[in-house]
């Protein structure tokens, strides 16, 4: 059965569906989101409604997107937190260009493969083995001194408010902490914040407060207000200066040292999110952008640029043959990001070589039209990269990765327990275009850091303990990541941010939902909710990016609302496949798009989740 809940702000009415096992979400159930001025879609309702607020203020996109990105830390702590990290793409129309914002904590100095393996230390991902420092904060301050036009004060006003004040748990955030006590329970900080004074727990509906998070933000405000005379921009220099250089990184540091984590002040004063030039391909007339190699965002535009060669329109949406040229497309790039992604700071990816498009003519003749490739195999992008000539890592080689032997399994203290991320778009009446991913510090797996409020991010999960990868853990690198906001430009003017949770799958979710939009346009316009509704697949074709990373090559689960004889064709093509209930693989697709056609601002939120869309 579905749960209807309808919020009713500044006019407009919506309706979001928390789709329960068996639920077939309906396009109907969420109306047609649309308005001359702007519009947000947000994981939370009260993320969307914070972004929304600052817009009807006067705010920018900029401005609403960091308030949003405030909020979601505060009230969405199940999928993240304001310990997390926080990716951004951002395209304001004074520069009219796309430019990345990389919000990814990096590991501390001491952190090397050597101390972990000495110790007898994995990256399990829970508590302060696999932590990174915090960068959302960092990101979402660089944003705002860059392009907003508000004060820090101003656009926290509301993430302050829920903090001190309180705000009515959804039902997921009250599970999360539910079925989360024996973690919480083994850290002070944690029990004092997520577990009522005497001790019961609580439910979905009540109001919780967390008095430390507001004295945290609100030290911040008061930072700024001295520093506020010399300038907005100095002002929020201040409010994030004392985050990472004064006395809130001084306690977070102070209960590392604590727990002998090997953590100095300077590797939070010496932090900074990378304000840098996105990753970028074309596809049929689209300018699709990405985050760079040190993300999974390259996956979608080699996929895209393998897909270019194929007429997927003529073999219809979600038919056998169109889904199986998709996802071996996909096995095709995720191949490539486990053997050629990561820090950049550190290695220098053939960039290039894997966004040429004769590179993506050569991998896409490796597609079998008839049959599922067994293989996990890497391409040679070297070839097309007039910089890159010689790659010292591993390199994905596999002629049958289902039958090979993989790496034993290590106990998983997360086992059960689940971990997720957040989406936030917004675009404004002057078409700036705000898309992020924030995630990470999540209530079942991350300590709070003494009474900051703050929990610690686990990203350093994503790393490996081996020195032939890559992606290997190393002082001061940031994890590769799976967090990648999309920006998509058409005829060279703004017309699409998207993004979704999902970790490994998010690309997965942006691919078919961006072809959704654009090849199926007719399909579901102007509700831009159905095509968000429609039916997905989610190929497990590579190595996780979480620890132990685990592989589930040439597995294929399909929603079981996809036709039976989809399902069938897929099985005869010699894909492992499963069905699995409708709306149920993990994602909350939302985007805000530009109709070419009127520049009205239509959103649009996911089914799978209460994601949330709102235009004016």
């Amino acid at each position: 059965m579905h749960v209807r809940l309808r919020l009713a702000v500044a006019a407009l009415t919506t309706t979001f569906v928390v789709a329960g096992p068996t639920a077939v979400p309906r396009a109907a159930d969420r109306p047609t989101v649309a308005g001359r001025n702007g519009a947000v879609s947000a994981g939370h309702p009260l993320t969307s409604a914070a972004a929304f607020e600052v817009l009807v203020k006067g705010g920018n996109a900029f401005d609403a997107g960091v308030a949003a990105m405030l909020v979601g830390g505060v009230v969405e702590q199940d999928l993240y937190s304001l310990g997390g990290e926080g990716l951004v793409l951002v395209y304001p129309q004074r520069e009219r260009k796309v430019t990345s914002i990389v919000g990814q904590g990096w590991a501390p100095k001491g952190a090397t493969i050597e101390w972990y393996t000495s110790r007898g230390k994995n990256l399990n991902g829970i508590g302060l083995d696999p932590a990174v420092v915090p960068g959302v904060i960092h990101a979402a301050l660089t944003v705002l001194e860059r392009w907003g036009t508000m004060t820090f004060e101003q656009v926290s006003m509301r993430a302050v408010e829920y903090a001190q004040h309180g705000f009515p748990l959804r039902p997921r955030t009250a599970d999360a902490i539910n079925n989360s006590r024996k973690f919480i329970d083994a850290w002070p900080d944690n029990q004092r914040t997520w577990v009522k004074p005497d001790g019961t727990a609580y439910r979905a509906g009540d109001t919780i407060t967390l008095p430390d998070l507001a004295r945290t933000l609100s030290s911040m405000v008061e930072a700024e207000r001295r520093a506020k005379k010399k300038g907005r921009g100095a002002g929020i220099a201040a409010a994030r200066d004392r985050f990472y250089k004064g006395d809130i990184a001084r306690e977070m540091v102070a209960f590392l040292k604590e727990h002998q984590a090997p953590w100095e002040l300077a590797d939070f004063s010496e932090y900074f999110a990378k304000v840098e030039a996105p990753a970028m391909t074309t596809y049929r007339g689209y300018d699709v952008y990405k985050q760079a190699f040190g993300s999974q965002g390259p996956v979608l535009l080699e996929a895209l640029n393998i897909l270019e060669q194929f007429d997927l329109k003529s073999m219809k949406r979600n038919s056998g043959p169109y889904l199986h040229t998709v996802v071996e497309a996909l096995k095709l790039a995720y191949a490539d990001r486990d053997s050629y992604y990561g820090d950049q700071a550190f290695v220098q990816s053939p960039a290039e070589g894997l966004l040429s498009k004769e590179y993506a003519k050569q991998r896409a003749r490796q597609i079998d039209a008839q049959q599922a490739s067994k293989a996990y195999r890497a391409g040679d992008p070297l070839r097309f990269d007039s910089k890159v000539k010689t790659w010292n890592y591993w390199i994905a080689n596999l002629t049958n990765a289902a039958d090979e032997q993989q790496p034993p399994r290590e106990e998983d203290l997360t086992a059960g327990v689940i971990k997720d991320t957040t989406h936030i778009s917004v675009i404004d009446r002057d078409g700036n275009v705000f898309d992020s991913t924030p995630s990470g510090a999540w209530i079942p797996t991350s300590p709070i850091l003494g009474n900051t409020g703050i929990a610690m991010s686990v990203r350093g999960e994503s790393f490996w303990l081996d020195p032939s990868r890559a992606g290997q853990l190393r002082p001061r690198s940031r994890p590769r990541y799976t967090l990648t906001p999309s920006i998509v430009l058409h005829d060279g003017q703004p017309f699409l941010a998207i993004g979704t949770p999902g970790g490994d799958n998010q690309e997965q979710t942006i691919l078919q939902a961006f072809l959704n939009i654009v090849e199926f346009w007719p399909e579901w316009y102007p509700n831009l909710h159905e095509a968000f509704r429609w039916p997905r697949v989610q190929t497990l074709h590579f190595y996780g990016s979480f620890w132990p990373h685990p592989a589930g090559f040439n597995k294929l689960n399909v929603e079981s609302d996809m036709p039976d004889a989809v399902y069938e064709d897929l099985k005869v093509r010699g894909h492992d496949v499963s069905k699995i209930a409708p709306a149920s693989i993990p994602s909350c697709a939302t985007a805000v798009l530009i109709d070419p056609g009127t520049g009205n601002r239509i959103a649009g939120a996911d089914p799978r989740r209460d994601c949330y869309a709102m235009a004016y």
